[in-house]
């Protein structure tokens, strides 16, 4: 066959298809009319059965007849073309025949260019006959769903049958999963200097972006057409340099569909981790990162998207959504208090998820106490649903044992002061907080101060011992100057003959004394030096002393009658071992350090031996952490005191989930054995009265729990223990105390049986 020469321009509308634009330029010739439709389709398969997939080259306007007036023609009609274009008569449509047959045409390097640019001009004409398909039906689809959505839905898949002949939803992935296999391909080649068309692209990957606008596309049914687009959409990320357009794209979509935020959020993690195209959540973020928080907070809508997005993303990806982070900091000074809420939740999401254990690195250590610091700072946000948030992201935090140690008294104080918020919300997640802090707590099972006071008190005089005699014995076990200078002796002794063998070398090793210095500064020099071991210049400087300082203390003191060797080694044992008060200004410890290996091995004699010394240290260290963890304890027991006194407030002043909220916290404080707490265990036995259901069950389900599961071995000492807590109650009662414990009791029957006990 020989094609003929032309050329298809991908048009940005179905008129231009009908005018003239250029030489060559594929225009349409006929739009036929209606009736004309089947008989030209027929023709059409019997054209493709004996050509193969390049006659839709001479049958291209008998599909563009049909998208012409696709509104009107027969819903069997419409199937027969679709099927003709994906699955065919015999198996194989145009555009899947296509596509098998591509590969060989393009590892065919004798290819000539008239075949190549028919096969191009086919390709470009069956993806526009594909897509343009697929968006007709998508259309009618969507009218069909706003009609179901004004008759309640009732027989909504009878309707949609009846329009299109066929259930089009189960019909859309077949051709999503064709475009990708044809994106698939290395169809560059088919173009001039194997640059594709950006409008090609955009033909393909725009059927997808509309796909996406349905409202339904969000629901589980549609789980395998979402799959598709995404995969689509990958495949023209890493090959066709659709970056830029992807990311435009989603950021106009998340500002005008509220219900694509979870959607995009999972394409953008598949790409970003299969596909490894990281950079798009870094190009995403910029382009949200540079929205003017201003015009944020006039678009509720566009904030709402972009808020959903970034708390799913950071969810899903935390790792990579971390690096871009600082892009979106002055989101956290805008108006809108949605993308507040936003990025404190990715931060929250990386410390749970990245930054969480022991073992950080430096950097993600201050990055994490960073990203902390603005939680905490935005516990007193001027939005309240802000300040609720942080609480729940602190919950979270602590119940996932993802918060330092070092930061418990700080965010248990934040929470403690959020108790008299006037946000109701603010206060509900405060109390929570505060019961997520005690049933994490790393303290103890038992948080009474009282009981905690006296072992602080006792371990702490401990450690104040342990360290007196450390000190002591770290004095006892400083060497005696005179064995110092017996040490060094011989390693002096061999400076001193080496200099006074060869004087020369004094000169390389300058030793000059300052006009101002006194001999007693000298001397000081000369002592630091041998406690340095540097000897030679020790030799030096007292040898330039010695005609300086000829009348003055100890330097005048030589004796003429010795020799010069005996003279200067002398006077050098006399200025280091000196009298007590001089070498109090040596520090002993930098001295064994500065001397070599062999000088410690023979002056390092210490009262007691090495392992003896690791034990003591490993023991100190031991009672350091034990005292700390005492004083965390006693700190924290004493806030949780101080927030039963404000919380027990709250019983009759806020509305019922407070309330709810309130009896809950009790009975765990109570468990935890904190002394306090049966103030508010007696306080609630009046609620047992209120109006509320929720608040009445609540009551019963606090008693039930404290006081009518006993423990016991055996069914005679759960008996005996159930009797002694109700005793219990009854000590020092009240007559309205007594009355509010009848009410429990008398309605306990229909929701507890004793028997069992």
């Amino acid at each position: 066959m020989s094609p003929r020469p032309y050329e298809f321009h991908l048009p940005l509308s179905p008129e231009e298809l009908l005018k003239s634009g250029g030489v060559n330029q594929y225009v349409v010739q006929e739009v036929l009319s209606i009736r004309h439709l089947p008989s030209h389709l027929r023709a059409f398969q019997a054209a493709f059965r004996a050509q193969g997939p390049l006659a839709v080259l001479e049958h291209f306007d008998t599909i563009y007849s049909i998208l012409h007036h696709f509104r009107s023609i027969d819903p069997g009609l419409k199937e027969d073309t679709l099927e003709f274009l994906i699955k065919g008569v015999y198996g194989s449509g145009v555009v899947s025949r296509h596509s098998q047959e591509l590969p060989t045409v393009l590892d065919d390097a004798a290819v000539s260019a008239s075949d190549r640019s028919a096969h191009l001009n086919a390709l470009k004409m069956n993806c526009y006959a594909l897509v343009r398909l697929l968006e007709s039906f998508e259309t009618m689809t969507s009218q069909t769903s706003l009609m179901d959505l004004d008759l309640n839905g009732k027989g909504r898949k009878a309707r949609t049958k009846a329009a299109h002949g066929f259930d089009w939803e189960e019909e859309r992935q077949p051709i999503l999963q064709l475009l990708t296999q044809l994106l698939h391909l290395d169809i560059r080649h088919l173009w001039n200097h194997s640059i594709i068309e950006e409008e090609f692209v955009s033909l393909v990957t725009g059927c997808c972006y509309r796909l996406l606008e349905n409202p339904t596309i969000s629901h589980q049914k549609n789980r395998p057409t979402r799959e598709a687009i995404t995969r689509l959409l990958g495949v023209a990320l890493t090959r066709y340099n659709h970056m830029l357009s992807a990311t435009v794209k989603i950021i106009q979509m998340l500002q005008h569909f509220e219900h694509l935020a979870s959607v995009l959020v999972a394409a953008v993690s598949l790409w970003a981790t299969d596909y490894g195209v990281k950079s798009i959540v870094g190009e995403i973020v910029r382009e949200i990162g540079q929205k003017c928080p201003q015009e944020l907070s006039r678009d509720p809508s566009g904030a709402k998207g972009f808020a959903a997005f970034l708390t799913e993303l950071a969810e899903r990806i935390p790792a990579i959504l971390m690096s871009s982070m600082c892009i979106l900091l002055d989101h956290l000074d805008g108006e809108n208090y949605m993308m507040r809420n936003a990025v404190l939740s990715a931060m929250a999401e990386m410390v749970l998820q990245v930054l969480n254990g022991d073992q950080l690195e430096v950097v993600a250590r201050d990055t994490r106490d960073q990203f902390l610091d603005t939680l905490h700072a935005h516990g007193h946000d001027v939005n309240s649903f802000v300040r609720s948030r942080v609480l729940q992201l602190f919950t979270r935090i602590v119940q996932q044992k993802a918060l330092p140690l070092t930061r418990f008294q700080a965010v248990v104080a934040l929470a403690v002061g959020r108790l008299a918020d006037k946000s109701v919300l603010v206060c509900k997640n405060a109390i929570q907080l505060l019961a997520s802090f005690l049933a994490n707590n790393p303290f103890s099972c038992k948080l009474s101060d009282t009981d905690l006071a006296g072992p602080l008190q006792k371990e702490t005089q401990k450690l104040h011992e342990m360290r007196t005699q450390r000190r002591a014995a770290a004095a006892s076990a400083v060497l005696d100057p005179g064995e110092e200078w017996e040490a060094m002796l011989p390693e002096v002794r061999a400076a001193l003959q080496q200099l006074l063998t060869l004087p020369q070398e004094a000169e390389e090793i300058p030793e000059e004394i300052a006009e101002l210095e006194t001999a007693g500064d000298v001397e000081g020099r000369i002592r630091r030096l041998l406690a340095k071991a540097s000897y030679k210049q020790a030799v030096i400087l007292t040898q330039e002393a010695v005609g300086h300082f000829q009348e003055s203390e100890p330097f005048c003191h030589m004796d003429p009658e010795e020799s010069e060797e005996t003279r200067f080694l002398n006077l050098l044992g006399t200025i280091f071992k000196g009298p007590v008060a001089s070498t109090q200004g040596v520090n002993p410890q930098e001295t064994a350090g500065n001397l070599g290996p062999g000088e410690t091995d023979r002056k390092d004699k210490p009262s007691v031996s090495e392992p003896e010394r690791r034990r003591e240290d490993d023991e100190l260290v031991k009672q350091e952490m034990l005292v700390q963890y005492l004083q965390d304890a006693y700190s924290f027991s004493l806030k949780i005191t101080e927030a039963i006194g404000i919380i027990s407030k709250m019983m009759y002043e806020h509305t019922t989930t407070v309330v709810q909220e309130v009896i809950e916290f009790f009975v765990m404080v109570f468990q935890f054995g904190v002394p306090q707490a049966l103030l508010g265990v007696r306080r609630m036995l009046p609620l047992i009265w209120s109006k509320e259901p929720g608040v009445r069950e609540a009551v019963l389900n606090a008693y039930r729990q404290l006081y009518l599961k006993p423990k016991g071995d055996s069914a005679r000492a759960k008996a005996q223990a159930l009797i002694q807590n109700l005793s219990l109650l009854l000590v020092d009662a009240s007559v309205g105390t007594i009355q509010c414990l009848e009410e429990i009791v008398s309605l306990l029957p229909s929701t507890y049986s004793f028997s069992k006990h």
